[in-house]
């Protein structure tokens, strides 16, 4: 790293620049702009996290009604939750989320709640449990734990339970409207909810499908018992470890399931009805969660994407195509180069591993987000809005990530980086929002100093947290 110097951010020098801000943030200073928790920064630090989905969805046979999958087909014989953990590493993630109970029913867990579980599986003769196997790995080779189990739709506990039929009928927003079937189920939710976060050790985050369904999902948001249900379970959670984060009041999802975020993107939020237990007014499934820069809740977003790494469902259903790394980077840069963190599903077959090829690919792709990313050319740490690095002799460079300070809220509205080629100073990009991070890349320059500038944020100060430069010779988009 050749920088003969970082010039500071200086008042009267740049007044001419950013005077038009001032009037804006004079009147954002009013304004109360949402803060994260330590535990949301921190969750934002880990960026890139995997999902492994497996349940008994990979020994149903084929047109098998859902939930209706005996007990007796789950039989992996080699399961490895080791083998899991240590592909995910390879590929660079820092957590690792596991399907404890997917929608099927079926608990990897020995519940209390149900019998339908690896307890009456062949699996070690039913005295099994995956959810420890899986926190002990994951704990041993330094990654954390998150753990899933979706509210909505747990289709073996609703045929016996309560005579829905699998399909559209287990998917009805209504289904809970009935006292009796709404206490019923908050109660088995709440019994496996106790379970995952008492005797399994703390968890950094807890995954639940479709929170805020009931209000997303069309043009006008239905609430309901629906809604309740969900929040009261965010309120367990909360009370049983407060420090995990909960799908929904603390993470938010991107709105898809394509591996992008939108862009530009705000963290904060405005909720429902005003309080912290329902999704966001910008929430809509299948859309994008722009956020609303003067919400009142900050929500790290969250992407995630069953078919960006490989090809296939969520669960195994046969052979998986690995995708080209050109498609893999691209998830990266459309998540986390956005600000956002994403969660890539990797998903055991039914030995209980993932294959070969897919592992070899993981760590196909963490070797290129290292090979790109982990030597920067020059970087400044300096935290002012408008700063200057100065090389002894020309560098080129294509990529430039810069991170925002966010303790005191997401502030940077607009920004330029110009380039010095030359003599001259030439504009290569200009931005809008950074949050968490933002990457840019663009055509090689080569040039002697760097300028990045703040031209529009919310409120004073701006705070940059880093911003580095880096030469990754891979062609841009």
């Amino acid at each position: 790293m050749r920088i003969k110097s970082i010039i500071s951010f200086i008042k009267t020098a740049t007044l001419g620049i950013i005077g038009c801000l001032v009037a804006l943030a004079a009147s954002a200073q009013e304004i109360k702009l949402a803060k994260p928790t330590t535990g949301e920064l921190a969750f934002q630090d880990l960026e890139l996290g995997v999902f492994i989905h497996y349940s008994i969805d990979v020994y149903a046979e084929r047109g098998a009604a859902h939930g209706a999958t005996p007990a007796s087909a789950f039989n992996p014989t080699e399961l490895n939750a080791e083998q899991w953990v240590l592909a995910a590493k390879a590929m660079g993630a820092k957590f690792v989320v596991l399907t404890a109970r997917h929608e099927e029913g079926f608990c990897l867990w020995p519940t209390k709640t149900a019998d339908y579980s690896v307890k009456s599986s062949p699996y070690k003769n039913g005295h099994g449990d995956i959810v420890r196997e899986f926190v002990d790995a994951c704990r041993k080779y330094g990654l954390k734990v998150g753990l899933d189990d979706p509210p909505w739709i747990d289709s073996h506990w609703e045929l016996s339970q309560t005579n829905l039929s699998p399909g559209r009928e287990a998917g009805r927003i209504d289904k809970f409207d009935k006292p009796a079937a709404y206490a019923k189920g908050l109660a088995k939710e709440k019994g496996r909810l106790r379970e995952l976060m008492t005797d399994y050790g703390p968890l950094v985050f807890f995954w639940n499908d479709h929170y805020g369904r009931s209000d997303s999902i069309g043009t006008v948001p239905q609430g309901g018992l629906f809604r309740k249900f969900y929040a009261e379970l965010a309120q367990e959670a909360h009370e049983l470890q407060p420090n995990c984060l909960y799908f929904g009041p603390d993470v938010e999802h991107v709105g898809n399931e394509e591996g992008y975020s939108c862009y530009p993107m705000w963290n904060a939020v405005p909720s429902l009805d005003g309080t912290d237990y329902t999704i966001s007014t910008t929430f809509k499934w299948n859309g994008t969660n722009t956020g609303n820069p003067f919400g009142k809740f900050y929500r790290p977003r969250l992407g995630l994407i069953t078919d960006g790494f490989s090809t296939g469902d969520w669960m195994w259903t046969g052979p998986r195509q690995p995708q080209l790394l050109e498609l893999r980077m691209q998830v990266f840069y459309d998540t986390i180069g956005r600000g956002a963190s994403v969660i890539i599903n990797l998903t055991p077959d039914r030995r209980g591993l993932i294959p070969d090829d897919l592992v070899t690919v993981a760590k196909e792709t963490g070797d290129e987000i290292k090979r790109r990313f982990s030597n920067p050319i020059a970087q400044s740490t300096a935290s002012d809005p408008v700063q200057t690095l100065k090389f002894d002799e020309p560098e080129k460079f294509d990529h430039i990530v810069t991170m925002e300070d966010l303790r005191d809220g997401q502030k940077i509205a607009k920004y330029t980086i110009e380039a010095q080629m030359d003599g001259e100073w030439k504009t290569v990009v200009q931005g809008q929002t950074i949050g968490h991070k933002r990457i840019d890349q663009f055509a090689p320059v080569t040039a002697t100093a760097v300028r990045f500038t703040c031209t529009e944020s919310l409120a004073q100060p701006v705070v940059v947290r880093s911003l580095a430069l880096f030469n990754a010779g891979v062609k841009a988009p």
